[in-house]
């Protein structure tokens, strides 16, 4: 093997984007065409309900509106293209893809290109009638919001659970999982964790897992993860030569509340968790409690659920005296308890237990008090709005 075979061999071990600079720009090259294609038809019926007179930032304004997450495609393609460019100068390496900023490369698509032409635009004003260019729009309009909201739908179910702030030991749990000898088992088990987290270092996280990830079902899992929630992300086909055993290994992470009561008594990742937050309350205010997380991450909040926040080891069916060792510790990784007071959690025994437990912990309690009634002085008071998600303190405990 020469020198230079040797030498790009390395660097993809060490899982640089450079590995042979021909091949990776042709695939660079490829892509751009078939994503320049995707988008004829979209600018097509764009270019059907112009105006009489158009420009270049009314055919821009147009495509953002009715084809938004096209748009952000575009740019979210610049920014990850960016970051692999910032990647190769890091490593002293020349830059290799040097992508176009978003409106730029918009405005450079050869059909936007002849659109703007001045004789395609005295071609439209001679063809163009005002009702049916009026007519045309309303009805592309009404097309593409089935569309969109029907993505936005898919991309709110997707991210529902996921909290919206970055948790302190996030940098924890990556270092983690580039450990040197880290299992498979152990791999998805942080995956799992910082899915949970819709924040810009989970998502750059998994950015890298798609492009360097050598196990396979964790790379597919990474590519999954992005796409579901509306990231632009390219799956990256399996690595050539010899299959190592770790490459393709398979976990299917089927755990229990005892195995999580053995992670978090070992100096398991999970030990490592803190919560801002412990939110007691009844399952049966499930869709009350998605709304209350989402405001409180509003203050960079990072919120403790049992149903979401450990979801892979506390399962309904699987309730048992472990369950209540778990939510013992979690309630000692928590900061404060807030209680969500309904008429179904003041009849919840897991609230009671939840609540006692904490009391003699010694630690600061809160209430969202949706009932109404007289409650201890120890508790501080959260006001919660349901009309905008916004949540206010508006009394401090008395001791």
């Amino acid at each position: 093997m020469s020198k230079r075979v040797n030498l790009l061999f390395l660097k993809t071990k060490r899982g640089l984007y450079l590995s042979m600079p021909g091949i990776a720009k042709r695939k660079y090259v490829e892509e751009i065409m078939r994503f320049n294609k995707s988008l004829k038809r979209p600018l097509k019926q764009i270019i059907e309900v112009l105006p009489y007179n158009y420009d270049a930032d009314t055919i821009l304004t147009l495509f953002k509106e009715l084809y938004p997450f096209e748009w952000q495609t575009i740019d979210q393609r610049y920014q990850l293209y960016k970051e692999k460019d910032k990647f190769l100068a890091k490593q002293g390496e020349k830059i290799r893809y040097r992508p176009e900023f978003p409106e730029n490369w918009f405005l450079n698509l050869p059909i936007v290109k002849t659109c703007l032409k001045d004789s395609s635009k005295e071609r439209h004003k001679k063809n163009f009638s005002e009702n049916t260019q009026k007519e045309n729009l309303s009805e592309l309009r009404l097309k593409r919001k089935k569309s969109i909201d029907k993505k936005n739908d898919k991309i709110e179910n997707a991210t529902e659970l996921m909290q919206n702030i970055e948790p302190l030991y996030i940098d924890v749990f990556i270092a983690a999982y580039h450990k040197k000898g880290i299992k498979t088992e152990r791999k998805i088990e942080i995956f799992k964790e910082l899915q949970k987290y819709n924040c810009d270092k989970s998502i750059t996280f998994f950015y890298k897992l798609n492009d360097s990830e050598r196990n396979n079902q964790i790379r597919q899992m990474a590519f999954f993860h992005l796409q579901s929630i509306g990231r632009y992300v390219k799956l990256r086909k399996g690595f050539k030569g010899n299959k190592k055993s770790y490459m393709t290994e398979k976990n299917d992470f089927i755990m229990t509340p005892k195995d999580l009561m053995k992670k978090i008594e070992s100096n398991n990742i999970q030990s490592k968790k803190i919560f801002d937050l412990f939110i007691s309350h009844s399952s049966k205010d499930s869709s009350l409690v998605k709304k209350i997380i989402k405001g409180l991450n509003k203050h960079s909040l990072n919120n403790y659920c049992d149903w979401t926040s450990d979801s892979d080891f506390l399962k309904r069916e699987l309730v048992s005296d472990y369950t209540r060792i778990v939510l013992k510790k979690r309630l000692i990784q928590a900061k404060a308890l807030l209680v969500v007071r309904t008429p179904n959690s003041i009849q919840s025994d897991w609230v009671d237990f939840e609540l006692k437990y904490f009391k003699s912990l010694g630690k600061p309690l809160f209430c969202i008090n949706l009932i109404g009634d007289e409650i201890e002085k120890e508790f501080s008071v959260l006001e919660y709005d349901e009309s905008n998600e916004t949540i206010k303190l508006v009394a401090f405990a008395v001791k």
